[in-house]
């Protein structure tokens, strides 16, 4: 087809082409439609110049014909800020996508690119509430701290309640871990004390509550405090907060001395985090369930079964980068070997233990470590393999850092020991107040017989009222919760009190800090010096030798 023929066909309907002018082509407007005289100003102008306008700068470098008006940059302003809140909340959806597949570093990166663009304050919260969750995944429990901390400062401009709870749910959950206790019992109350709306932010404050009374040595109270937390993971169907439920009702029961009932719950959250219901969990709770099953596989006497799941524990956290969970299986780990009298290999997971700890953070896992340790250079000393100088010195600085993180069950252990020690060394002053110090602290008891219940390995039961009996002691009437709820009551709980006061509202709570570099006000931990690991080595030798 051709040129000529195109313009042969009449393709306007009327005069051709090169005919047709602008006024033929632009039909008139309607008069009456469209008023022509006085036509409205679509956009408003101001006359307003920013200050390099004013000054005259802007017309030294462009002319003063090229000036804008003040509304051109405001409006670029406004389109810039929304177009940077856009990509952020794009970014924030792409990284929880992400985190979501296991490529938690890949999320991290993601989400600091969209700290800067975030505009909004709402969704600056979610952010850094996404950005704490994946740092303590990590282990970096200070950098967590200070993005709880930022989140605490948006919710006070904005008076949220709701956030307020969760900013303080976050605090006391890092300094849960970096050892204050009693500033993360603090924030758990005052996150209770807001409005948590009664979704999964009340249950996880309720499992805060009980991980640090069951570290301060209150059971009753954190067995209350697990009951809520459970209840609120079955009503809302929170599969994950369920899991920590059952690792904190496992650890209850195994420093009580239950180890049955320790398996049988961290057994139930094994099976939440590789079940088919395992997709919305994070793998570091399925971290946290295996180490936990480690543990309490190995207080029950099975070592082998024990450091399988150990050593899978130690694993997937070396490929996911979780150095709190390395630290925690390395420690595992020594405790199997101690529990297998291999006190050298023993020792020396202590100490990568205690120096993952230290460079973390993490007073409490820092701590359990010097704790095995203790109990390795116990046991040597009771042999007759090393003298009494270096577990006296050991216990000594143990003893300091349990009572500065407020750990009343192991400061009890660690003063009982020091009084054998004392006895050995034929200072019995000091054996009797060391005793005397370690009997200041009543021990868990049983709700019906006042018995101590962690002396030694037996069956226990918790009741509906959050007190703890021997087995034995609890009667048929006891077994069922509708007899109890009926009238059938502990004597704990049928003993006489006097009516109480309406709780008040809890002091205000303590400025967030920054935590010095030095974790331990006392100093580091002493380093278990080479000459009792080559005399162990040695003796060892000769055993093998004499054998």
């Amino acid at each position: 087809m051709s040129w000529d023929s195109l313009e042969s066909r009449d393709f306007l309907g009327g005069a051709p082409a090169h005919q047709l002018s602008a006024s033929r082509l632009i039909s008139s407007p309607d008069p009456q439609r469209h008023r022509l005289d006085d036509p409205p100003e679509l956009y408003s102008f101001s006359e307003e110049y920013p200050t390099e306008v004013r000054n005259g700068r802007w017309g030294a470098r462009f002319g003063p014909a090229h000036r804008p008006s003040a509304g051109w940059l405001e409006c670029f302003r406004i389109v810039r800020s929304r177009i940077d809140q856009y990509l952020a909340r794009r970014k924030i959806e792409r990284g929880v996508r992400l985190y979501s597949q296991n490529e938690q570093r890949q999320a991290v990166k993601i989400w600091l690119s969209a700290l800067r663009g975030v505009r909004h304050r709402s969704d600056k919260f979610a952010l850094l509430g996404h950005l704490y969750q994946a740092f303590m995944d990590f282990g970096k429990y200070r950098e967590s701290l200070e993005f709880a901390n930022r989140q605490l400062g948006i919710s006070e401009e904005l008076d949220s309640a709701p956030m307020r709870a969760e900013s303080y749910l976050n605090l006391a959950r890092a300094h849960q871990t970096l050892g204050g206790l009693d500033r993360a019992l603090s924030y758990a109350r005052h996150a209770l004390y807001n409005d948590c709306g009664g979704g999964s932010t009340a249950g996880c404050v309720h499992l805060t509550v009980a991980s640090v009374s069951l570290e301060l040595g209150a059971f009753s109270k954190a067995m209350d405090s697990f009951q809520k937390a459970l209840a609120v993971a079955q009503a809302q169907n929170d599969n994950t907060l369920l899991l920590q439920v059952y690792v904190g009702l496992s650890e209850l029961w195994r420093r009580l001395r239950d180890t049955e009932r320790a398996v049988a719950c961290a057994a139930r959250a094994c099976d939440l985090g590789r079940g088919p219901r395992s997709t919305d969990l994070n793998t570091r709770h399925h971290r946290v369930a295996l180490l936990q099953m480690a543990a309490a596989l190995r207080a029950r006497g099975e070592l082998g079964d024990a450091y399988d799941y150990c050593n899978e524990a130690l694993r997937l956290s070396t490929v996911a980068g979780d150095q709190g969970s390395f630290a925690r299986a390395v420690r595992i780990a020594g405790d199997v070997y101690r529990r297998k009298c291999d006190f050298n290999k023993a020792l020396r997971h202590y100490e990568v233990a205690m120096g993952a700890g230290q460079s973390l953070g993490d007073r409490l896992a820092q701590m359990e470590a010097m704790d095995g340790a203790a109990r390795c250079l116990e046991a040597l000393r009771v042999q007759g393999r090393i003298c009494n100088c270096r577990p006296l010195e050991f216990n000594t600085r143990l003893l300091e850092v349990a009572t500065s993180v407020g750990s009343k069950m192991l400061v009890r252990r660690v003063r009982l020991r020091l009084a054998d020690i004392y006895t050995a060394l034929g200072d019995n002053n000091a054996a009797a107040r060391q005793r005397k110090a370690a009997a200041a602290w009543a021990a868990p008891a049983c709700a019906k017989c006042r018995e101590p219940l962690a002396d030694r390995a037996e069956p226990l039961a918790s009741l509906p009222c959050a007190h703890i009996v021997h087995h034995a002691c609890m009667p048929e009437s006891w077994s069922r919760r509708s007899t109890l709820r009926a009238g059938g009551e502990c004597a704990e709980c049928a003993s006489p009190r006097a009516p109480r006061d309406p709780p008040p509202a809890p002091p205000a709570p303590p400025a967030p800090r920054h935590l010095p570099a030095q974790d331990f006000p006392f100093g580091s931990p002493p380093p278990l010096r080479d000459p009792d690991l080559n005399s162990v080595r040695s003796d060892q030798s000769s055993q093998e030798e004499s054998v």
